[in-house]
């Protein structure tokens, strides 16, 4: 409530990215700060057995994890297991450095609990973020998230030894890599959906031990999503993130007016609507072979959960931290607890897939 009444008011008179620059330089600058830490996790953290659950392997505390796009450049991984973050995913980080698209670039649209993104993958590059991540050790399980380089000049097969160069650089690093082949600002500007690159790509990273996921836009039409999917059996993709940023500006509460001089792709319930959508037909049409981490429009544990017994054993939020503030985390890992006492499960796991049945 604080946050929301005090805090967000006055921030939200303030350009979008100077408010978010300034977010990642104060975490940045207490983020070796013990006290600062215990601070935050006594405010912040929940844990509950209900919530913990094994993926691939890999123990998470909760199923809700930071999604890629806010903290790109890799500077707040010690802040985050301490507002209750069950997992994280960091990026997208290309191989080279990208200053992005010219500011503005990003724009919070009220009306639609919405923010348009046109950020253009801004990235310190893969070396140097390298080098920021390389000596650390990690509370939460890490997801990095890799895209291509925003470059006109990276094109067909180079485009696939850029994309191919940041996932060797943090292979082992991560406890599982991200391919972002859905963002439309490449070089190019052909996505990776594309089945025929798609291929490409898998082939040059190979036989590989590393949890691959594959993040999808929610334009994504679900004869591509079939093509995908023939393409991926051959390869070591674990699972997808549904979705990402949307393209179509159909359904929006926000004016033409509003919307003037905007350029980009929208988050909120907008996307997450679509997402929904995909997330039950992935899981449907997989017989739920492929893990899935559900991204787009979460605000509450009831969307939350939505997504879950929809199929998704993760899931993800930004957009609903910066309208809710830090306590959003708690308050949706809070609520699945009492979702899931409601329905008579003794743990999250009981409940992925439970109203899609296979």
């Amino acid at each position: 409530m604080f946050y929301k009444y005090l805090i967000r008011p006055i921030l939200f008179k303030i350009d979008a990215e100077k408010v978010h620059d300034f977010a990642i330089k104060i975490g940045e600058t207490y983020s070796n700060s013990k006290i600062i830490k215990l601070f935050l996790r006594k405010i912040y953290y929940y844990e509950n057995k209900k919530l913990e659950q094994e993926v691939l392997g890999i123990k998470f505390n909760n199923p809700l994890g930071l999604a890629a796009g806010f903290d790109k450049n890799c500077k707040l991984s010690k802040i985050f297991p301490e507002i209750g973050f069950g997992f994280m995913e960091l990026g997208s980080i290309t191989a080279k450095y990208c200053g992005g698209n010219k500011k503005p670039r990003i724009w919070r649209l009220p009306k639609d609990k919405a923010i348009m993104v046109h950020y253009g993958l801004a990235s310190d590059g893969a070396d140097k973020i390298y080098g920021r991540l390389k000596d650390l050790k990690f509370k939460i399980p890490l997801i990095i998230s890799v895209a291509k380089t925003n470059d006109i000049n990276i094109k067909g097969d180079d485009s696939v030894n850029d994309y191919y160069y940041s996932f060797k650089k943090f292979e082992n690093i991560a406890d599982f890599i991200t391919l972002n082949i859905s963002c439309p600002n490449t070089g190019d500007g052909r996505s990776f959906q594309d089945p025929t690159l798609l291929e490409k790509l898998l082939k040059k990273i190979g036989k590989t031990n590393k949890k691959i996921f594959l993040k999808i836009s929610p334009d994504i039409t679900e004869k591509n999503i079939d093509e995908i999917l023939l393409v991926i059996k051959k390869y070591n993709i674990k699972g997808f993130i549904i979705g990402n940023l949307l393209k179509k500006r159909e359904n929006l509460k926000s004016t033409e007016e509003d919307l003037k001089g905007m350029s980009g792709s929208v988050s909120g319930p907008v996307a997450g609507k679509r997402s929904l959508e995909l997330i039950k037909y992935v899981y449907k049409k997989t017989k739920g072979k492929y893990l899935i981490i559900g991204c787009g429009g979460i605000f509450t544990a009831k969307d939350a959960y939505e997504r879950i017994k929809a199929g998704a054993s993760l899931i993800q939020i930004v957009t609903s931290m910066i309208y809710e503030g830090p306590s959003v985390i708690k308050k949706i890992n809070k609520g699945l607890v009492k979702l899931l006492a409601r329905d008579k499960y003794d743990n999250i796991k009981e409940a992925i897939g439970a109203d899609n049945i296979i």
